[in-house]
């Protein structure tokens, strides 16, 4: 049958959304960077220009550590962020806030299509499907749920690879709508649109390699295979058969040659693989109450308070969660032929979620996962609502449920985005309504010694030194708080409690290192140096060898810390030959890193070692750094070699 496309009535409420979802966040583009944003970007060096030289990009993009691709567009845009407007944090929120509203465009676009192609082949399919693919996107745009992908920087990799997902889908739709009209032109739209696509994505965010399934299921609830040419069905099915073949393939063999490598990257977790997949069905839940009945106090940038499934029946709503994901999954399939929007709304939430709600060692909780997966419920609630009003109300009242629903998400949005306005005020918030979170609890303490540095006020340090304990014993794994606790203490000429640090030493030998830990050690090696802080030396080497000893640090952090150790060595005692033994085997681990080859030189040279610091600049000129070789930069090579030459007249004089 056909379908009504009422475009000229659709762009007004699209448009009218796409400002509301402008003004709703601009309280929240103030405030500071938070938590990841921090080794991501902000201390970051490799996004930013030197004194002497311009930001070099493609080092950039692959400076980040957050995934196995390194997610360099992502790097890069923030790079530009740094390029153009410095640590001015409202231009990287304007930047997030920009991606958003070009993927509210997207969403809008990727709707009317599916909901089109539903509409050509079922019969009582309501009329104006523009209408409601526009209601759906500003639903989708304005959502509380998606305020931290925007208005948390470090997340633009979610919201970037989303845009270039939606691309993929939407460069799949048009093709396939031509397909279906027997044009060869759908094919050429397909195989130029959708890998190029998935690829940008998945350069932002692994998360991006879920387009291809989520485009089967596209296929598979709105098109079902329906080609003019049988031809085109028969290239259609092998394409989806490898399309899902494939990475199942690759994923069976990868567990089947490295067995234990999931597994071992719970090492330190406080929870294990099963329990974590047991825990994630109460999430997903959880994120599922939170878009049907937005509740402030529920909401957060930490959620490490979320209670963990020991067992199916531990807690027992465990069980439920499970039995209830099950059922709806096997029913939603079952009547896809009845219901096909359902079963694309269900298995789209639960496809969008398969990465970071599955058997991957990450975090339990966090907001700006359903940024894509909310998707489908959003459409499938959408088109139901305008089923059921068409029916059975009158078009006024129902177009003020859909006003008052906005309204409704849009002002928890609004009142969220005034709390990230001001780092302090967000510290205070997230502390009282995740009293028992060890993050939002460490986090306020760090304002509180912000605000103590300014005021001098005693109270400020107490309360910061209170809430950095509370942050220790909240999370027996964290390490950040204890070395917070003994740097403070030390800067203050107060001995800190011996306990602080035989229970930190304890930590950097049996816990989980994470790779920001290596930060506060750096700190301490700084602080000492610039006398801010009287860590006895000791106390320092002692730490440092607790770290270096931990069976889970990450051979990069591990070359950090040598290195470090190393500068501290050569600064506090002059000791240059523990410290050659240092680098050496930081560079060992780090090959292609300048900075650490930097040090060397400038360590053979104090040693009088000419010879082996020449080689070492030689060496430099051509360091690898992933695929293609990246000379160092001409003017620090040529400090190096006066540097060098300085040395070797110091020593013929000293030899005169």
């Amino acid at each position: 049958m056909s379908v009504r496309d009422n475009a000229s009535l659709a762009r007004p409420v699209f448009l009218g959304g796409l400002l509301l979802a402008l003004l709703i966040y601009i309280p929240g583009l103030s405030g500071g960077f938070v938590f990841d944003d921090y080794p991501n970007i902000l201390q970051n060096e490799d996004l930013r220009a030197t004194e002497s030289e311009s930001v070099d990009f493609a080092q950039s993009g692959w400076s980040g550590r957050a995934g196995p691709l390194k997610r360099p567009l992502a790097m890069i845009s923030f790079a530009l962020n740094f390029a153009t407007t410095g640590e001015f944090v409202g231009a990287f929120k304007i930047t997030n806030l920009a991606i958003h509203l070009v993927n509210g465009i997207l969403v809008f676009v990727l709707f009317r299509l599916l909901l089109m192609a539903h509409g050509e082949r079922r019969e009582g399919i309501p009329p104006d499907v523009a209408v409601i693919a526009a209601v759906a996107a500003v639903i989708w745009m304005v959502h509380p749920l998606n305020l931290t992908s925007v208005v948390y920087i470090v997340q633009r990799m979610t919201s970037l690879s989303a845009l270039f997902s939606l691309a993929a889908m939407i460069f799949y739709c048009i093709g396939r709508r031509r397909l279906a009209r027997g044009a060869d032109a759908g094919w050429k739209i397909i195989i130029a649109g959708v890998p190029i696509c998935v690829t940008l994505g998945m350069l932002c965010k692994e998360n991006a390699i879920l387009t291809i399934p989520l485009i089967a299921l596209i296929e598979v609830c709105f098109f079902r295979l329906r080609t003019a040419r049988p031809s085109d069905r028969s290239v259609l099915v092998m394409l989806f058969v490898g399309f899902i073949a494939l990475p199942l393939a690759l994923a069976v063999g990868f567990v089947l040659i490295e067995p234990d490598f999931l597994a071992s990257r719970f090492v330190g977790r406080p929870f294990t693989m099963h329990e974590r997949l047991l825990t994630e069905a109460r999430v997903l839940w959880f994120y599922l109450g939170q878009f049907l009945l937005p509740r402030l106090s529920e909401f957060g940038i930490y959620h490490d308070d979320f209670l963990i499934s020991r067992a199916l029946f531990d807690p027992p709503r465990t069980f439920v969660a499970v039995l209830a994901i099950s059922a709806v999954a096997f029913v939603s399939a079952a009547t896809i032929k009845r219901y096909p929007l359902v079963t694309f709304a269900v298995w789209w939430y639960l496809i969008g979620h398969a990465m970071e709600s599955s058997v991957i060692a990450l975090e339990l909780v966090h907001e700006h996962r359903n940024y894509v997966p909310i998707l489908g419920i959003v459409l499938a609630l959408t088109y139901g609502a305008a089923v059921v009003g068409q029916k059975y109300l009158r078009p006024s009242l129902l177009r003020f449920g859909a006003t008052m629903i906005i309204a409704l998400f849009a002002m928890v949005t609004f009142i969220r985005a005034g709390d990230w306005s001001d780092p302090g005020t967000l510290a205070l918030i997230e502390a009282e309504r995740h009293p028992t979170s060890f993050r939002s609890v460490f986090e306020l303490a760090r304002i509180q010694f912000g605000l103590y540095k300014l005021s001098q006020d005693e109270e400020d340090y107490r309360n910061s030194l209170r809430n950095l304990e509370r942050a220790s014993e909240l999370d027996p794994s964290a390490k950040r708080p204890l070395a917070s606790l003994l740097k403070l203490e030390y800067a203050h000429g107060n001995p800190p409690k011996p306990e602080w640090k035989e229970e930190l030493l304890h930590r950097y030998r049996n816990t989980l290192f994470h790779a920001s830990e290596t930060l506060d050690l750096h700190q301490m090696v700084k602080c000492r140096a610039n006398k801010s802080c009287a860590i006895p030396p000791n106390v320092i080497v002692e730490l440092f060898g607790a770290a270096l000893a931990n069976p889970t640090i990450p051979d990069y952090s591990k070359a950090q810390l040598m290195v470090d150790l190393a500068v501290f060595f050569i600064n506090e005692a002059g000791e240059l030959d523990p410290a050659i033994h240092l680098l050496d085997s930081a560079i060992e681990l780090a090959p292609a890193e300048f900075g650490f080859r930097k040090v060397r030189v400038q360590t053979y040279a104090m040693a009088g070692k000419f010879a082996v610091a020449e080689r070492e600049i030689a060496a430099i000129r051509n360091v690898k750094r992933w695929d293609d070789e990246v000379r160092s930069p001409v003017e620090d090579i040529a400090d190096l070699e006066r540097l060098l030459a300085t040395a070797r007249d110091d020593a013929a004089r000293k030899g005169d």
